[in-house]
């Protein structure tokens, strides 16, 4: 490593910064959401408001953000001079003695309070990128639940629909006896079956109130009214391609930038570090009035400190260990993007493909068994058995065909929110925490 060199160095620490280029302003919510078909209900747009003004990680950030620049303003201040009163052989000859004042002054210099101040300017930076990825863990937060609600709120319709169903099996059951072509345990396993899926009806909408809960916590408020969100579960699905996963996540995202910066700190604080045993000049200046001889006298001092046993080594040595660790950082979290990435990706992959086959094949296909069972037993042609057999597969085919909605939703919503989540969570630096 080279020996910066006052001035010169500062400039070759400021072309450093090169490295990376000023952090776009946050999307305005992931890219999926311009995928969903309006219905005039709570946008996200709302929901993104009202929780930039009450979610407490976004508070937080800013508070660091502007403490780091706080302490970049303390960074390149000069150190006071020291003033005084300065007293002499007082009494000598019955007299006051000597009366006067003195001042003070360190001289800083090798451009130490430049490199500072360069060193805490490039923590703003860290910080500014950090409070972006807080916002950004926001907004695929709020997506994530949104998508939650309306999955919530599809099963909840699922099942009301299922128990209207087995309310009628019930209904048809007891007219096959009294036609005289039904038994009684038909007519109790059609009311154990209507019971059940009233309990699966009654499930699905204490699921959804809790949907509704996590949402308001996720936008910082206490309680969100349930209300029409403006988006639907399976309007036109996300079409990704891996490349432009890979551009979405890896270009400017805030993590990566926010240690690029760390590492140029680093390099400064290198610069910092060798230049600390270039000696900062003591000036030293007082001046008194000798009542004895009536005589002014004026005192000058002149000193500096003379690196001979002490040359900053051990520092200089630990700075630089740590200017390379800052370095392997980042090539640290541009890699735990990329395996983060991959998961991500196996999510979206397997969700997509299952989302298509439940949507074009077997959701139809379970539909339409369950209405020929039904209707062929309530005019006595088909078993119950076969009735309860075309229930649970119609229940369990739709179900799944949500989860996967849900997840595809998830997986595309954390590629979009280059895989920052967890805003209520997460520590700093963490990339993800719902994985």
């Amino acid at each position: 490593l080279a020996v910066c060199a006052g001035a010169q160095d500062v400039r070759d620490v400021q072309k450093s910064e090169e490295l990376y280029s000023p952090l776009p302003p946050p999307p305005s919510g992931p890219v999926a959401r311009t995928n969903a078909k309006p219905t005039g209900g709570l946008t996200f747009a709302s929901l993104r408001q009202i929780a930039f003004r009450h979610n407490p990680a976004l508070a937080q950030a800013r508070a660091r953000l502007e403490a780091a620049r706080g302490k970049q303003t303390q960074a390149g201040l000069y150190p006071n001079p020291t003033i005084g009163y300065h007293g002499m052989q007082i009494g000598l000859q019955g007299t006051a003695g000597q009366q006067g004042m003195f001042a003070s002054q360190r001289i800083v210099t090798g451009n130490k309070l430049q490199l500072d101040t360069e060193i805490a300017a490039r923590f703003v930076d860290s910080e500014h990128f950090q409070f972006h990825s807080a916002e950004q863990r926001i907004l695929t937060d709020l997506q994530i639940r949104s998508w939650d609600v309306l999955a919530a709120e599809w099963r909840v319709r699922l099942t009301e629909e299922l128990a209207t169903i087995g309310e009628e099996v019930v209904q048809s059951t007891q007219r096959l006896i009294d036609a005289g072509q039904g038994t009684q345990n038909d007519l109790l396993q059609a009311q154990i079956k209507a019971d059940e899926s009233r309990i699966l009806h009654d499930n699905a909408r204490n699921s959804s109130t809790a949907a509704w809960r996590k949402l308001a916590v996720t936008a910082g408020v206490s309680e969100l009214s349930p209300q029409p969100l403006a988006e639907e579960l399976d309007a036109r699905l996300p079409d990704l391609t891996w490349d432009h996963a890979q551009a979405i996540v890896l270009t400017n995202h805030p993590l990566l930038r926010a240690a690029r910066a760390r590492a140029v700190g680093a390099r400064t604080a290198v610069c910092r570090a060798e230049v600390e045993p270039v000696p900062d000049v003591n000036v030293f200046v007082s001046h008194r009035h000798n009542n004895v001889t009536d005589e002014e006298v004026t005192n000058v001092q002149v000193g500096v400190p003379v690196p001979v046993f002490n040359r900053n080594q051990g520092n200089i040595h630990a700075a630089r260990a740590e200017w390379v660790r800052a370095c392997q950082e980042v090539r640290q979290v541009e890699l735990r993007l990329k395996d983060q990435l991959a998961t991500s990706w196996k999510r979206y992959l397997n969700a997509r493909q299952q989302v298509e086959r439940y949507r074009q094949q077997m959701v139809p296909r379970a539909k339409q068994s369950l209405k020929l069972v039904t209707d062929g037993y309530d005019q006595g042609q088909v078993q119950y058995l076969a009735v309860l057999t075309a229930q649970e597969t119609f229940l369990r085919v739709n179900l799944r065909y949500i989860d996967a909605l849900s997840e595809l939703r998830a997986a595309t919503s954390l590629i979009e929110g280059r895989l920052l989540s967890g805003s209520l969570t997460s520590n700093r630096g963490d990339l993800m925490r719902t994985q």
